[in-house]
Protein backbone atom coordinates (compact mmCIF):
# COMPACT_ATOMS: atom_id res chain seq x y z
CA UNK A 1 0.00 0.00 0.00
CA UNK A 2 1.21 3.26 -0.94
CA UNK A 3 1.97 6.39 1.06
CA UNK A 4 -1.48 8.30 0.12
CA UNK A 5 -3.49 5.35 0.58
CA UNK A 6 -1.83 4.28 4.26
CA UNK A 7 -2.41 7.58 5.01
CA UNK A 8 -6.37 8.11 4.15
CA UNK A 9 -7.07 4.84 5.85
CA UNK A 10 -5.68 5.69 8.76
CA UNK A 11 -7.35 9.28 8.68
CA UNK A 12 -10.84 7.64 8.62
CA UNK A 13 -10.08 4.48 10.58
CA UNK A 14 -9.17 7.45 13.17
CA UNK A 15 -11.95 9.48 12.66
CA UNK A 16 -14.37 6.59 13.09
CA UNK A 17 -12.32 5.36 16.42
CA UNK A 18 -12.74 9.03 17.72
CA UNK A 19 -15.98 8.96 17.40
CA UNK A 20 -16.62 5.08 18.94
CA UNK A 21 -14.74 6.26 21.89
CA UNK A 22 -16.66 9.70 22.42
CA UNK A 23 -20.31 7.38 22.07
CA UNK A 24 -18.37 5.31 25.03
CA UNK A 25 -17.68 8.02 27.35
CA UNK A 26 -20.90 9.05 26.76
CA UNK A 27 -22.81 5.64 27.38
CA UNK A 28 -20.69 5.87 30.53
CA UNK A 29 -22.46 8.40 31.94
CA UNK A 30 -19.71 11.28 30.93
CA UNK A 31 -21.25 14.98 30.95
CA UNK A 32 -19.86 18.02 31.07
CA UNK A 33 -20.62 22.06 30.57
CA UNK A 34 -18.17 22.94 27.17
CA UNK A 35 -19.41 26.28 26.65
CA UNK A 36 -21.98 27.20 29.22
CA UNK A 37 -25.31 27.39 27.57
CA UNK A 38 -23.64 26.64 24.01
CA UNK A 39 -22.07 22.99 23.78
CA UNK A 40 -22.53 20.33 26.39
CA UNK A 41 -21.16 16.83 25.74
CA UNK A 42 -23.90 14.55 27.34
CA UNK A 43 -25.79 11.50 25.70
CA UNK A 44 -29.02 11.52 23.90
CA UNK A 45 -30.59 9.09 22.15
CA UNK A 46 -31.68 9.71 18.88
CA UNK A 47 -34.12 7.33 18.26
CA UNK A 48 -35.16 8.99 14.61
CA UNK A 49 -32.82 9.96 11.17
CA UNK A 50 -30.91 12.73 10.32
CA UNK A 51 -31.92 15.74 12.81
CA UNK A 52 -34.26 13.35 15.00
CA UNK A 53 -36.50 13.17 12.51
CA UNK A 54 -39.42 10.71 13.64
CA UNK A 55 -39.17 8.19 10.86
CA UNK A 56 -38.15 4.45 11.87
CA UNK A 57 -39.63 0.95 10.38
CA UNK A 58 -38.19 -1.48 7.91
CA UNK A 59 -38.59 1.28 4.77
CA UNK A 60 -35.52 3.51 6.81
CA UNK A 61 -33.39 0.55 7.68
CA UNK A 62 -33.98 -0.69 3.80
CA UNK A 63 -33.13 2.59 2.48
CA UNK A 64 -30.00 3.25 5.30
CA UNK A 65 -28.34 -0.40 3.97
CA UNK A 66 -29.47 0.53 0.16
CA UNK A 67 -27.23 4.01 0.60
CA UNK A 68 -24.55 2.96 2.25
CA UNK A 69 -24.00 0.30 0.39
CA UNK A 70 -24.05 2.62 -3.27
CA UNK A 71 -21.85 4.96 -1.39
CA UNK A 72 -19.31 1.92 -0.69
CA UNK A 73 -19.11 0.93 -4.29
CA UNK A 74 -18.57 4.53 -5.13
CA UNK A 75 -15.77 4.55 -2.87
CA UNK A 76 -14.32 1.31 -4.18
CA UNK A 77 -14.70 2.31 -7.52
CA UNK A 78 -12.74 5.81 -6.70
CA UNK A 79 -10.10 4.16 -4.64
CA UNK A 80 -9.13 1.64 -7.78
CA UNK A 81 -9.02 4.42 -10.21
CA UNK A 82 -6.66 6.19 -7.57
CA UNK A 83 -9.16 9.27 -6.93
CA UNK A 84 -7.93 9.20 -3.49
CA UNK A 85 -9.53 13.14 -2.73
CA UNK A 86 -12.92 11.48 -3.86
CA UNK A 87 -12.57 8.20 -2.39
CA UNK A 88 -11.96 10.20 0.63
CA UNK A 89 -14.87 11.81 0.62
CA UNK A 90 -17.14 8.73 0.50
CA UNK A 91 -15.35 7.30 2.51
CA UNK A 92 -15.96 9.81 5.61
CA UNK A 93 -19.93 9.19 3.89
CA UNK A 94 -19.34 4.98 4.68
CA UNK A 95 -17.56 5.01 7.86
CA UNK A 96 -19.65 8.08 9.63
CA UNK A 97 -22.74 6.03 8.00
CA UNK A 98 -20.99 2.46 9.28
CA UNK A 99 -20.72 4.01 13.01
CA UNK A 100 -24.40 5.31 13.13
CA UNK A 101 -25.68 2.34 11.48
CA UNK A 102 -23.55 -0.03 14.25
CA UNK A 103 -25.47 1.99 16.94
CA UNK A 104 -28.74 1.39 15.42
CA UNK A 105 -28.20 -2.19 15.61
CA UNK A 106 -26.77 -2.62 18.96
CA UNK A 107 -28.62 0.18 20.99
CA UNK A 108 -31.76 0.82 19.42
CA UNK A 109 -30.84 4.25 18.55
CA UNK A 110 -28.00 6.43 17.39
CA UNK A 111 -25.48 7.65 20.10
CA UNK A 112 -25.24 11.72 20.31
CA UNK A 113 -23.63 13.64 22.86
CA UNK A 114 -22.84 16.90 21.48
CA UNK A 115 -26.02 19.12 22.14
CA UNK A 116 -26.25 22.63 20.83
CA UNK A 117 -27.99 25.39 22.71
CA UNK A 118 -29.86 22.39 24.73
CA UNK A 119 -31.58 21.17 21.07
CA UNK A 120 -29.73 19.96 18.48
CA UNK A 121 -27.98 16.74 19.37
CA UNK A 122 -24.93 15.57 17.18
CA UNK A 123 -22.12 13.36 17.06
CA UNK A 124 -19.11 12.93 15.05
CA UNK A 125 -20.19 10.06 12.80
CA UNK A 126 -22.40 12.66 11.45
CA UNK A 127 -19.95 15.50 11.09
CA UNK A 128 -18.11 12.54 8.65
CA UNK A 129 -21.59 11.90 7.00
CA UNK A 130 -22.00 15.71 6.44
CA UNK A 131 -18.40 16.30 5.23
CA UNK A 132 -18.48 13.53 2.63
CA UNK A 133 -21.51 14.51 1.43
CA UNK A 134 -20.25 18.55 1.15
CA UNK A 135 -16.80 17.22 -0.60
CA UNK A 136 -18.08 15.09 -3.14
CA UNK A 137 -21.21 17.49 -4.32
CA UNK A 138 -18.06 20.23 -4.47
CA UNK A 139 -15.33 17.52 -6.26
CA UNK A 140 -18.33 16.69 -8.56
CA UNK A 141 -18.76 20.34 -9.68
CA UNK A 142 -15.73 20.36 -10.81
CA UNK A 143 -15.77 17.89 -12.87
Amino acid sequence: MKHRERAWAAALIGLFVFDRILKRAALSGGESEIVPGVLKFTLFRNSGIAFSLPFNGPLVWILSVGILAAVSLMAAREFRAQRYALAGAFGLFVFGACSNLFDRVVYGYTVDYLIFFGRSAVNAADGMIVSGAVWTLTKGQKK
